[in-house]
């Protein structure tokens, strides 16, 4: 009986593996979605005069360039240094637009892209965020975590669980919030100022990306 129990088991599983690869999406379906945190008057954290609204903007458009070089297409929530607010800003409308972009787009997921401050400049590594409102939301974290560290080669940070922040208890498809690194570390800003890194970054998160749609 048991050895009929395992067999069946094994059955199953290949019958799961075989049904995955034949109904893989094909790379010219893929979309994701890349949210560049910040805008306009909100600039997010600033260090000498550098805003971290202007970072994840310049951060985004080399992840959409990497991306989509590699067959994936990109929606980006904005592609300019403005909020998304209708008039004046106001924050709670510039986030539920963005929200409302990200829930009804056809992307598998969304990466929302920011960058950490701190008062204590020794503190610095790429880290991500994320909630349980998609039951994907820990592993697609857990991937994005585990390819910063394996590409950037300088950070072992662990992810995150943060139950406070808006975007992730809205936005319904797979989604975390990539935290680049710490503008308040001298070394790492420099880092995340320079188009070589950013592009460094850019190949992580694809590489994550690529290695959660192997399985989801």
């Amino acid at each position: 009986m048991k050895k009929t129990s395992i067999i069946i088991l094994l059955l199953v599983l290949i019958l799961t593996v075989f049904i995955g690869t034949a109904f893989a999406i094909p790379n010219d379906e893929i979309w994701v979605a890349i949210d560049p945190g910040h805008g306009g008057v909100d600039g997010g954290a600033v260090i000498n005069d550098v805003k971290e609204a202007s970072l994840t903007l310049e951060i985004s458009f080399k992840i959409k360039e990497i991306f989509e070089q590699n067959g994936i297409h990109v929606l980006l929530t904005r592609e300019t240094e403005d909020d998304l607010s209708q008039g004046d800003f106001v924050k709670r409308e510039d986030m539920i637009h963005r929200v409302n972009t990200l829930n009804t787009s056809n992307a598998c997921l969304a990466l929302s892209i920011h960058l950490n401050k701190f008062n204590i400049s020794k503190y610095r590594g790429a880290q991500v965020f994320y909630n349980t409102t998609n039951s994907c939301n820990p592993y697609l974290a857990q991937v994005m975590q585990q390819s910063l560290i394996t590409y950037l080669k300088n950070t072992n940070r662990k992810i995150v669980k943060r139950e406070n922040i808006f975007l992730l208890n809205k936005v319904t498809i797979p989604c975390c919030i990539i935290e680049c690194g710490f503008m308040s570390n001298p070394e790492e800003f420099a880092l995340l100022q320079s188009e070589e890194y950013q592009y460094k970054i850019a190949y992580a998160l694809l590489y994550g990306v690529e290695d959660y749609l192997k399985l989801y």
